[in-house]
């Protein structure tokens, strides 16, 4: 039986990867904002952990028109992803890395480049960000 990908990154005994464990009763799937109700969404995120500023980051981006219809921070990196997206998928997930107060393990994949999955997880006090760019 396989897993899907983003279900298959785990604690490695290897002192270079520091993935957490993705426990599916607490991950969270999410879409970031539809053009148009019949479009897809421009970002899904796959997101474990939480968020520390998420108020003041829902506030800014609700300010910038997005709709939010949970409290989920998956929706909210979805969000923010999509807000800061420049064309350039790689470097919005890092921003958005930088501007996350909390601990979180996330993969995204935007809609324009589906073959692609870029990873990232929070620092912590014993392993600095990293961010993955995963392609097919």
């Amino acid at each position: 039986m396989t897993q899907p990908i983003a279900m298959t990154f785990q604690r490695s005994p290897i002192q270079s990867a520091h993935f957490m464990t993705l426990d599916p009763a607490r991950t969270q799937f999410s879409h970031g904002p539809h053009s148009h109700p019949a479009s897809p969404a421009r970002v899904a995120v796959l997101h474990h952990g939480h968020v520390d500023n998420h108020h003041a980051l829902r506030a800014q981006l609700q300010d910038r028109g997005y709709p939010f219809q949970t409290h989920s921070d998956g929706e909210l990196i979805a969000h923010l992803i999509d807000a800061i997206h420049p064309g350039n998928p790689l470097q919005a997930v890092h921003r958005a890395l930088a501007l996350l107060q909390g601990q979180s393990t996330f993969a995204v994949q935007f809609h324009d480049q589906p073959q692609r999955l870029i990873t990232a997880q929070s620092s912590t006090a014993q392993t600095p960000s990293q961010v993955i760019d995963l392609r097919a």
